[in-house]
């Protein structure tokens, strides 16, 4: 989602939270119940800034006036996910198999969402397309060893010259604001910073093009800073824009339902075409293939994952930066680091000559009462935390010094506080691929379980920018039959075999599933 910039940052965040749900008894058990117990969004989230002024208002409600009753193709969830998927269906079908033998019956898509247009953790993330390229490898070489973990992180890393070409063929104007930045990591505890070097060394030691610089700062300020190469973006109008497209494009076979939430999936025995019956209040469709794009609500239907995804609620704020806050137009972006927690920080490019963009800054969550195991597994995004608000809106003074930061500009300093909930998975890696039936509790006639089945692309721990689109590519790929064929790169998708660029750590199966606990979430850390 972005609002927990870093998974190796989410990890510092959850082991310092670790000491305190070991505890007491009470808070692991309440903890579990939290995330063992799933419920769908609620009806009325906190309203995200990236949401406001919507670029498209007729989007953001849009639905048919009758539900269809069939599809070939259902997708839940109109995030990032959801429209990546949707994307790479359209514009490969002509290239499926079944295209080839039908060239008169192109796919018929039909995508749900609950709430209004991108209305969950896309459209309420922290806006940045950044991975920490040298902590990142360093995790995952522990895990899976040099090769998988020099894969998992290009895979993360891509996502930023990808998701900018496809934000090029589809806006006019730059509507998004997708961007490069330099970002800078602060680190103002002494372990934090000398374990980030560490990383850093390693990282340039097996890989150099990982990471460009670290420099040494009086331990009066910080300890030290990490600059790499990262992304910005206006998440909400990206996804929504590429919407746009789609439906200028393809608006005879595909359509977006919003307000339509699913209640129930069931399974037709007696279909060996369609055995999907996808119930929402709207009316039921019928479909051969279901994909769940719904982040850490997709156990709500799915309950082979309930207990293994969960979400984690975050708190994001945007605020005037002050008068004398140097304008970077857009081209910075920050994380501090500290002994428990972190915190990440965006800045707008400039609306106009006179006042600095913007800054979107989230993180926070070791504030909250419960010095944040009360935030996990909280699945509603209609509430705050006062205490996290609160220091969210001192965090910049603080750290930019009152001479750097002058006095505030408007005469006020937070524009719009709001939630949202991160998907996390117990081995802090993303699901994707088709879903076992021992998973779904929904069994497909013998027939039909080449042509048919469910899906998922979900879970991506706050990283949603840069995990989240091409995992959707890799879906849509599959579901066209196309995985181990040799595409053909247009924007947004690249070339090749899906197997050439997908990590094979983020395959979901049974065994994967059934393999993760908390208790493994536990030993990670």
């Amino acid at each position: 989602m972005g609002i927990f910039t870093k998974i190796h940052k989410t990890k510092t965040t959850i082991k310092a939270l670790a000491t305190d749900i070991r505890s007491t008894n009470a808070d692991i058990k309440a903890l579990q119940n939290r995330i063992n117990s799933p419920c769908p969004p609620v009806s009325n989230p906190t309203v995200s800034y990236w949401q406001s002024e919507a670029p498209y208002p007729d989007l953001v409600d849009i639905q048919s006036e009758t539900l269809a009753d069939e599809a070939d193709i259902v997708i839940i969830g109109s995030g990032i996910a959801g429209c990546s998927v949707a994307y790479t269906l359209l514009n490969t079908a002509s290239s499926s198999p079944n295209a080839r033998q039908q060239e008169n019956h192109p796919p018929r898509i039909v995508l749900l969402e609950a709430r209004t247009l991108c209305s969950g953790a896309t459209g309420r993330n922290g806006g940045q397309i950044k991975c920490t390229p040298h902590t990142e490898y360093s995790g995952y070489k522990r895990r899976f060893g040099k090769e998988s973990a020099k894969k998992l992180v290009d895979f993360q890393k891509r996502h930023l010259g990808i998701i900018t070409n496809v934000a090029e063929a589809v806006e006019d104007g730059g509507l998004s604001e997708v961007r490069e930045v330099e970002t800078v990591d602060v680190f103002t505890d002494e372990d934090a910073w000398k374990k980030a070097v560490a990383c850093v060394d390693e990282a340039r030691k097996d890989v150099h093009e990982f990471v460009e610089g670290k420099y040494k700062i009086e331990p009066s300020h910080c300890y030290g800073i990490i600059a790499y190469r990262a992304g910005a973006v206006w998440p909400y109008r990206l996804v929504t824009g590429i919407y746009k497209s789609l439906l200028d494009k393809y608006s005879s076979q595909f359509s977006i339902e919003t307000n339509t939430r699913v209640t129930e999936i069931r399974n037709d025995p007696k279909s060996q075409t369609k055995p999907f019956l996808v119930a929402t209040a709207r009316g039921t469709i019928r479909a051969s293939h279901v994909i769940h794009c719904t982040d850490g609500f997709a156990s709500t239907l799915i309950p082979g994952l309930r207990g293994k995804l969960f979400p984690v609620r975050g708190h994001m704020t945007a605020q005037n930066a002050g008068t004398q806050v140097p304008d970077t137009k857009g081209r910075r972006s920050w994380s501090v680091v500290g002994k428990r927690g972190f915190d990440y920080i965006t800045q707008r490019p400039s609306p106009s000559h006179e006042l600095p963009g913007e800054l979107l800054v989230g993180g926070g969550v070791v504030q909250s009462p419960g010095h944040g195991i009360d935030e996990f597994g909280i699945w509603r995004e209609d509430g705050i935390s006062y205490t996290v608000r609160s220091y969210l809106g001192g965090l910049m003074p603080t750290i930019f010094g009152s001479e750097n930061w002058g006095e505030d500009t408007r005469g006020y300093r937070v524009q719009q506080t709001w939630t949202g909930c991160m998907g996390f998975t117990c081995d802090l890696l993303p699901y994707v691929g088709r879903l076992d039936q021992k998973l779904t509790g929904r069994k497909l006639p013998r027939r039909s379980r080449r042509g048919a089945g469910e899906w998922i692309c979900a879970g991506f721990q706050g990283e949603g920018m840069v995990l989240a689109w091409l995992s959707g590519i890799a879906i849509g790929l599959m579901v066209n039959g196309v995985e181990d064929e040799e595409v053909e790169a247009q924007p947004g998708i690249p070339g090749g075999k899906v197997k050439d660029w997908l990590p094979s750590e983020l395959r979901c199966s049974k065994e994967r599933v059934e393999r993760a606990t908390v208790t493994e979430l536990g030993l990670l850390l």
